[in-house]
């Protein structure tokens, strides 16, 4: 049965885990999105992208190159980037208070420096107010990429390093 389970449904699979954690993290421990303490979304994130490289490896039985290996992460780690994207955006449609308040910081920030006027402090509130949502799901579309190569390649070096010995 695990088996015929293919990379995208990995994907989907460990997207939807991530998720869940996200959720409990944020919603029952009170642990803020993105942030270094949601250290148990990343390791999911990991875990399905070595699962899906692993079960590639043990279901091909013909010459392993890099390039097949890289196939089968990518087709889990996309998959898992955009249920994540979707997510972020979701998620900071609904918590607006979380810009709001990065928003109150900048302007606070710039009340303290003396040196702004307060027309200038309200555009530039009202411009990062605009920019928030597409900055924070575009920072989390690269985040999401570069850890998923990065742990695409590191796995599939390692499998091939070990078929050569």
């Amino acid at each position: 049965m695990m088996k015929n389970i293919t990379a995208a449904y990995k994907g989907l699979l460990t997207g939807a885990l991530m998720i869940v954690a996200c959720v409990i993290c944020y919603y029952g421990l009170k642990i803020p999105f993105n942030s270094k303490e949601q250290f148990a979304v990343l390791t999911i994130y990991a875990i399905g992208i070595v699962w899906s490289i692993v079960a590639f490896d043990k279901d091909n039985t013909e010459e392993k190159k890099f390039k097949a290996y890289f196939q089968a992460g990518f087709k889990t780690f996309i998959v898992v980037t955009l249920l994540m994207v979707i997510y972020c955006f979701v998620f900071y449609k609904i918590n607006t208070g979380i810009r709001d308040e990065w928003v109150n910081n900048n302007s606070q920030m710039l009340l303290k420096e003396g040196n702004h006027m307060p027309a200038e402090i309200a555009e530039n509130a009202r411009q990062l107010k605009s920019i928030f949502l597409p900055m924070m799901v575009g920072i989390h579309l690269f985040k999401n990429l570069i850890i998923g190569v990065l742990i695409t390649v590191v796995t599939a070096g390692f499998l091939i390093s070990q078929h050569k010995n």
